[in-house]
């Protein structure tokens, strides 16, 4: 699944990090192109900040953890 999302302080950022770090599976963070890290850690998604969007990915639906950060425009 893949959702656009919007970390846009530092107090989204660990909150985003909290729960994903509580979910067993995988999740990564993309700006869609280039760039691409573990939405588990800190560092990277404090760095998915300075991208102009930000794309959550996971093998399984994880809607109902995140829809907080979902971006739905």
């Amino acid at each position: 699944m893949k959702y656009k999302i919007r970390l846009d302080t530092m107090s989204d950022v660990n909150k985003f990090v909290k729960i994903a770090t509580a979910y067993n599976g995988k999740i990564t963070l993309t700006d869609g192109d280039n760039f691409t890290v573990n939405g588990k850690s800190l560092l990277g998604a404090m760095y998915t900040m300075e991208w102009e969007q930000i794309f959550c990915e996971s093998d399984h639906e994880i809607y109902h953890l995140i829809k907080d950060f979902v971006d739905e425009e």
